[in-house]
């Protein structure tokens, strides 16, 4: 089953929420825009939480001054995923039929 997607973020079409989402977010942009002392005050309330040592505030700072970390792959016990598998199809012997 293949989903058609618009050029707008990948989101299938007749997708409602995508739409919902941007006026969210443009709602969002605009009123924060528009008064930066809002702005300002989220700013500081997300820093005045991470000194507070709220674990979601240090992560959120963390991940935007740094950026999120990379997720290492690999076994439980160090050796690197397997990498692919190999099917080998073998014709039986006339004896063994």
């Amino acid at each position: 089953m293949e989903v058609e997607s618009t050029d707008k973020g990948g989101a299938p079409k007749g997708n409602q929420n995508a739409a919902k989402g941007k006026m969210f977010y443009e709602a969002l942009r605009k009123a924060l825009t528009q008064d930066s002392k809002k702005l300002n005050d989220v700013v500081d309330g997300l820093i005045e939480a991470a000194i507070a040592k709220e674990p979601w505030a240090v992560k959120e700072l963390i991940d935007r001054v740094d950026g999120k970390a990379i997720q290492a792959i690999e076994n439980s016990d160090g050796s690197p995923l397997l990498a692919g598998i190999q099917v080998t199809f073998v014709r039986p012997d006339a004896d063994n039929i």
